[in-house]
């Protein structure tokens, strides 16, 4: 007797712990069945598709302005940020030397010339007696030889004046364009060295109210990137503006650094108010592709399933998509007629392939239809429609539970944080 009446309250605890399972799965079964569909109007957005770069800042034109003589600086007229104009005595080196080295030159073309003239004489007189036979025809061409000889380096004397000459006008240093100094690298009484390659003596803008960030582009981006893009930019010194700027050349020379490959690209901006300094970092958005008047719907409506249980829209009654360009949609990516089912069975076409392009659903009158769409570009929020929706159609974007629909929830709320003031639970 005692045996049995363990056995029916063994029954008994083992029911009951099986009805509030099944009462516990039923109920939030209940509670996550399908609720309201949460819906948004297509419409006109701009979408652009953009690419990241970093690149440091220089103007459009600058000069490097060295010297081609050596000496020492005797004289220096300009400073940092002088403003100079072209042709602007900018400096001098020390000039005695060159000076002494232009006489020199010039007094051996007066030798050389006054050779020339005797050795010319002598020429003209062997030949009066050559022809009347009292010189030899030996003289006649040892004085010929004699006289080119002369004249070869009377030209060359000549010469050596003239090149004396230039490097005296190089002691002058002369600015070669309308600008702004930028920097100066020497100091009066420093030597300068034209040996090999062209001291820098001044770097020289041309104009600073327009610059070029020259951006390094991962080789993953560059095959988006063309000339006439346009450009927004930011400065750490103004991170508060943005600049515009657009693409003027996308260079094919690559540089690697540490096995990354990168190109560069020559962005140009204007710079009115001369705020932008060369030498600045500009962190860059390249506009790759851009829609001003896209047809849009949100990003997540395509990633949307309706629950099952979702009340579905009559096919008859259904409006089809606009007729697109070069036909209808294929064959089978709208539901058959007749019943629907359960939205699983959207998950193919009607022909059990898969169907072409995108879906998304729409709602008619609260309930949920099936509607084929060809996207086109997105910017990670909106995406353009090309084929299948109209402006002020009615895409889903998510679904209420029943449980979010009684409490009037549309988002999921943590039950750790406080809820809004004023509601408190019934007793």
């Amino acid at each position: 007797m005692k045996k049995l009446l363990k056995i029916v309250i063994v029954l008994a605890i083992l029911g009951a712990i099986a009805y509030g399972v099944k009462t516990f799965f039923f109920t939030e079964k209940a509670n996550a069945a399908a609720g309201p569909l949460v819906s948004t109007q297509v419409v006109l957005a701009a979408i652009s598709t953009t690419i990241s770069a970093t690149g440091t800042l220089e103007p459009v034109d600058q000069v490097e302005v060295g010297t081609q003589v050596s000496g020492d600086i005797a004289k220096i007229y300009v400073d940092f940020n002088t403003k100079v104009k072209k042709g602007q005595v900018i400096a001098e080196l020390d000039k005695s030397k060159l000076k002494a080295t232009l006489t020199q030159a010039e007094i051996a073309y007066k030798s050389a010339e006054t050779d020339f003239k005797y050795k010319e004489s002598t020429y003209n007189r062997v030949k009066k007696l050559s022809e009347s036979n009292a010189a030899s025809s030996v003289e006649l061409e040892t004085a010929e030889y004699n006289m080119n000889s002369a004249k070869l380096s009377m030209e060359r004397s000549k010469n050596e004046v003239s090149q004396a000459r230039l490097n005296l006008s190089y002691a002058t240093i002369k600015s070669p364009i309308d600008g702004v100094v930028l920097k100066r690298a020497v100091e009066v009484g420093q030597t300068v060295a034209a040996s090999m390659s062209t001291p820098t003596l001044f770097v020289i803008a041309k104009d600073l109210s327009q610059m070029k960030v020259m951006a390094a582009v991962d080789e993953a981006d560059i095959g988006q990137v063309k000339a006439g893009q346009k450009v927004k930019f930011t400065v750490d010194a103004f991170q508060e503006d943005t600049f515009n700027g657009s693409v003027q050349e996308v260079r094919l020379n690559p540089t690697t650094t540490s096995n990354v490959v990168t190109y560069t690209v020559v962005i140009t901006a204007e710079n009115p108010e001369q705020k932008l300094l060369p030498g600045m970092t500009a962190t860059c958005t390249i506009v790759t592709q851009e829609v001003e008047d896209a047809v849009a719907i949100p990003v997540k409506a395509l990633k949307f399933t309706p629950a099952d249980g979702t009340p579905m829209a009559d096919p008859k009654g259904m409006p089809r998509p606009p007729r697109p360009e070069g036909g209808e949609f294929a064959k089978g990516d709208f539901p058959p007629p007749g019943k629907f089912g359960p939205p699983s069975t959207f998950k193919k076409r009607a022909d059990g392939k898969k169907p072409s392009g995108n879906m998304v659903w729409i709602s008619i009158d609260g309930k949920a239809a099936p509607r084929p769409v060809k996207t086109g570009i997105s910017d990670g929020v909106n995406i353009q429609i090309l084929k299948g929706l109209s402006v002020g159609d009615s895409v889903v974007i998510s679904q209420e539970t029943v449980e979010e629909a009684k409490s009037g929830k549309s988002e999921a709320s943590s039950p750790f944080m406080p809820g809004p003031p004023g509601k408190k639970k019934k007793k």
